[in-house]
């Protein structure tokens, strides 16, 4: 064989093995630990876009902020520099206004009316408007119910007066936390373990698990189960990659985005479970059920309406209130 000839086979045999021919490989970040319900479900989501594609998109994976905290990483999904993130609908608030209308106080009765609506057209059609933004809604994820813990008990509407409490980024969540009598105070949640710690605030809201997976118990002393909110996570994906992939690609992140819904709702569902036992098992941490709504709600009935009209949604919260009805 002449040098010509091996070199033309080495050639053949170097495009057959390329990168040209290699998977692409996409990041995906996430802001918790990876035992958290919302981390399971990411690495179900890498699995089934790996097996959908046959190989030929593979996720990278990344847990507890590993490629930055929510704001950052709506940023970095925007521009490309990360495929997928999931991320409170509160935070998308800074993108599109109308997002924060998801964390306007008592807006679902309950986690089936939420998850009636959530599951509908009329639901995605509501966050469609994000993609002139960048961003791609693949899925709505659980997060459960939301509810006040802090140093002190924060049963009543009057004990927040004079309280510093952690919201996020949404100020829809500061309003609300204001007509309660105390002062929302916007903290990365990266941060919010030592703002708690060093009385930075006093208190926060989330559910039982983030409670449980960032160690909160351990900087405070009662959670009350009051239920105020149930804001989605939405598992997002970045236009700009999206639209880079194949048409063939693209219907695979969707149906895998479509099957890590579901799976997250199982999932939410046995950690939700799970923590909240655990959370009442802790001999210096007190879980306080059975809590009146009356004088909560009584507090932020004029800032619903309020609220709805100044982000331009007041004919879909008008929809929620009403069939709440029918739960």
């Amino acid at each position: 064989m002449t040098v010509r000839s091996l070199l033309l086979s080495f050639v053949a045999g170097f495009w057959l093995f390329s990168p040209a021919h290699a998977a692409i490989e996409l990041k995906m970040n996430g802001l918790h630990a990876p035992d958290h319900p919302v981390s399971m479900t990411h690495e179900f989501f890498a699995e089934r876009v790996e097996a959908l594609t046959k190989g030929e998109i593979k996720i990278d994976v990344h847990h507890a902020r590993a490629l930055g905290d929510a704001v950052e990483s709506v940023q970095s999904i925007r521009n490309g520099t990360i495929a997928f993130f999931t991320v409170s609908s509160a935070n998308l608030s800074q993108v599109d206004p109308r997002m924060d209308m998801y964390s306007l106080p008592f807006l679902f009765k309950n986690a089936k009316h939420y998850w009636w609506y959530l599951t509908s057209d009329r639901a995605r059609e509501f966050v469609k408007p994000l993609e002139e933004k960048g961003i791609v809604v693949l899925a709505f994820m659980d997060s459960g119910a939301r509810s006040f813990f802090a140093k002190e008990e924060l049963s009543h509407p009057s004990k927040f007066v004079g309280k510093k409490i952690r919201t996020m980024a949404s100020p829809v969540q500061i309003a609300m936390v204001e007509a309660f009598g105390g002062a929302g105070v916007p903290v990365a949640w990266g941060e919010l373990y030592n703002a708690l710690q060093t009385g930075v605030v006093d208190g926060a809201e989330n559910n039982p698990p983030s409670i449980r997976s960032m160690k909160f118990y351990e900087v405070t002393k009662t959670l009350v189960l009051n239920e105020h909110a149930r804001i989605p996570d939405i598992m997002i994906a970045s236009k700009r990659v999206m639209d880079r992939l194949k048409p063939e690609q693209r219907a695979a992140i969707v149906q895998a985005g479509r099957e890590a819904e579901a799976f997250m709702r199982g999932a939410w569902a046995a950690d939700e479970k799970a923590s909240l036992a655990f959370l009442k098992s802790l001999p210096d941490f007190k879980v306080i059920e059975n809590v009146d709504k009356k004088p909560f709600l009584e507090k932020v009935s004029a800032l619903l309406d309020r609220e709805a009209k100044r982000l331009g949604v007041e004919e879909e919260v008008k929809f929620l209130l009403e069939t709440q009805k029918n739960f």
